[in-house]
């Protein structure tokens, strides 16, 4: 009787603990360091996700539409040319820059709109869009992506603004660019694949995109990379279309960055 009270006691408590297998030190609600079997598994229905898990066997769900290239968000790991890892696993400090420098990051927020995470960086020197897509792979997330103006308002008043925390004033690098395909011409794209909404209530419809007007217009042919304008330039934050191979635009640095994590 009293192994039955001393069970029911402890109870509580180890069912809001961190239980592990084989290890003493479990990082998850459940962390198994061996091999796991389930012996019985009740049918599924065709609109089931699929449990995958990544190099460090953290376990998730994946849209089944993954599996031919894209996914019911649009998000295609197959463009952007790498899967992003967890943010729990990004490099604490950042460590070194692509091109030269340190990053600082100034925090993380996750926004309940599509459960992501977006973490701000401060750099100690100016970066090209190329070398900013790098360090979004080196952190195992991807230069920030905003298809639509739910996800860019959110950025905006939570990441960007004065008065979030971060105060990212100067110009930044974000994840649309251009692409160049065999035979067609060359054409502005988000990195992950993702498609802007359309809203079809204006004649012709438009995209909710953030383009400056007259943008993004390859100003010589040779612009493509885009970035959100500096706060001193632009209070609305607009965006616009740039070479990517610059690292300042009106004489304001690109050395602040938002990377986001699909987590």
């Amino acid at each position: 009787m009293k192994k039955a009270l001393y069970f029911l006691i402890g109870l509580p408590y180890v069912i809001h603990a961190q239980v592990g297998i084989n290890t003493p030190t479990p990082t998850k609600s459940l962390d198994i360091n061996g091999e796991l079997r389930i012996r019985t598994l009740n049918p599924g229905a065709s609109t089931d996700d699929i449990l995958s898990a990544d190099v460090n066997g953290n376990v998730r769900k994946v849209s089944r539409s993954d599996l031919n290239g894209g996914s019911s968000s649009g998000f295609n790991n197959s463009i952007l040319g790498y899967d992003p890892k967890p943010v729990a696993t990004r490099p604490q400090p950042p460590g070194s820059v692509p091109g030269g420098g340190t990053a600082t990051e100034l925090g993380c927020k996750k926004w309940s709109g599509n459960n992501h995470t977006y973490c701000a960086y401060q750099l100690s020197q100016a970066i090209n869009w190329f070398n900013a897509f790098s360090f979004g792979k080196q952190m195992g997330g991807y230069l920030v992506t905003m298809p639509n103006d739910a996800e860019r308002i959110w950025v905006n008043s939570n990441i960007v603004a004065s008065g979030t925390g971060y105060n990212l004033a100067n110009n930044v690098w974000i994840g649309f660019n251009k692409i160049q395909r065999p035979g067609n011409p060359d054409q502005l794209q988000w990195i992950t694949g993702e498609e802007f909404r359309i809203n079809w209530s204006t004649n012709p419809a438009t995209t909710e995109n953030w383009f400056n007007p007259g943008e993004p217009n390859n100003s010589g042919g040779v612009e493509g990379a885009t970035h959100i304008f500096a706060g001193s330039v632009n209070a609305e934050r607009k965006w616009n279309d740039l070479n990517g191979t610059l690292t300042a635009n009106s004489s304001i640095s690109m050395n602040q960055l938002i990377i986001e994590f699909n987590e």
